[in-house]
């Protein structure tokens, strides 16, 4: 990639069927994560925190990364660094209720040499319920300094 940007945006891929496919234009595929809403989850209003849905895109960014064969945590203990978010941006567009089952797909949109930015979709069945991008770096973490994205992280979200 040599430290340049690559815009990899493109149509998302979602629902169950999509979990790591590549589409037809060539652009890396969505990774698909279900989550059961929790009674914790909900505020007074019986709606999902808006906090809570960052949980959800965590955890659908880890999946992203296990389902392309690498192991988040092993990742960390063995290189010594990790990817700390660095932006986000959110669009809330309808809420989910206790119960609900929550589909969130993840892709990358953009990889360069300092950072990785991810699409996620969250929608329960058809419906769009929040739509964002969070950006991650990479940071050594006992020296909490940024570092290059490492090959092997650019190379993964490029497949």
């Amino acid at each position: 990639m040599n430290g340049a940007r690559r815009d990899v945006s493109g149509p998302l891929a979602v629902g169950p069927a999509a979990a790591h496919e590549h589409v037809s234009d060539g652009t890396p595929s969505a990774s698909v994560h279900h989550v059961r809403v929790g009674y914790v989850d909900t505020d007074r209003a019986g709606v999902v925190h808006h906090t809570v849905y960052l949980v959800y895109i965590e955890a659908a960014r880890i999946a992203f990364f296990r389902e392309r064969g690498l192991d988040y945590r092993a990742f960390e203990a063995d290189t010594g660094l990790g990817l700390p978010v660095v932006g986000v941006q959110l669009r809330y567009r309808a809420p989910a209720r206790f119960d609900d089952e929550l589909t969130v797909s993840t892709r990358v949109v953009s990889v360069s040499r300092a950072k990785v930015a991810f699409e996620s979709v969250i929608r329960r069945g058809d419906v769009l319920l929040v739509e964002g991008v969070v950006e991650v770096a990479c940071a050594h973490l006992r020296e909490e300094r940024g570092c290059s994205i490492p090959d092997v992280i650019r190379q993964l979200c490029a497949s």
